[in-house]
């Protein structure tokens, strides 16, 4: 279900109050560019040091903030890992950060595979009804978020490499 927000961190970002530190969805959902470029969808880059389609930063390190690049695992011989923390939410100060984050998150879309959210009523539905792509995962206990404020920032870029605006949330997790 598509929970709104509690209202505003410091910095006037949305606040999102969770219970828990893991165990939770997690989306970003984009609408089409005002020129109508399509979205880049990619989530995770080979060559690591430069960014996805898809950039997600958080300020604070998730799980144990291990600096391998989507290090999935299997556990306990190659355990998976967290993500490591990316100062102002700048992408381009940490690609494989970026490139961490963003490949545990899966692709849907208006027309597609539908998005990853429900209403209510349990009816799948983006947030805004001019959204055309999700980006979504479950945090996991290896993503954990700390206790206290996490500021996440988001952003896509379309097939020509042009960045949109990046915007931030706030997820607390309460103590």
């Amino acid at each position: 279900m598509i929970v709104p927000p509690s209202g505003f961190a410091p910095g006037g970002f949305p606040l999102f109050i969770r219970p828990v530190a893991s165990g939770f969805f997690l989306y970003a959902e984009f609408k089409r560019p005002p020129d109508f470029a399509p979205i880049n969808t990619s989530t995770f880059n080979d060559d690591v040091f430069s960014l996805p389609g898809f950039r997600i930063a958080t300020d604070r390190p998730l799980g144990d903030g291990s600096p391998e690049v989507c290090d999935a695992g299997p556990a306990p011989s190659l355990p998976i890992g967290g993500v490591p923390a990316i100062a102002d939410g700048d992408f381009g100060s940490n690609p494989p950060a970026v490139n961490d984050f963003s490949c545990r998150f899966d692709v849907r879309s208006a027309g597609g595979t539908g998005p990853c959210t429900r209403r209510g009523n349990g009816s799948d539905a983006f947030e805004n009804s001019e959204s055309i792509r999700q980006f979504c995962t479950i945090v996991g206990a290896e993503v954990a978020f700390p206790v206290g404020d996490t500021r996440l920032t988001v952003s896509a870029v379309d097939l020509f490499g042009r960045p949109g605006e990046p915007v931030s949330i706030v997820i607390r997790i309460e103590p």
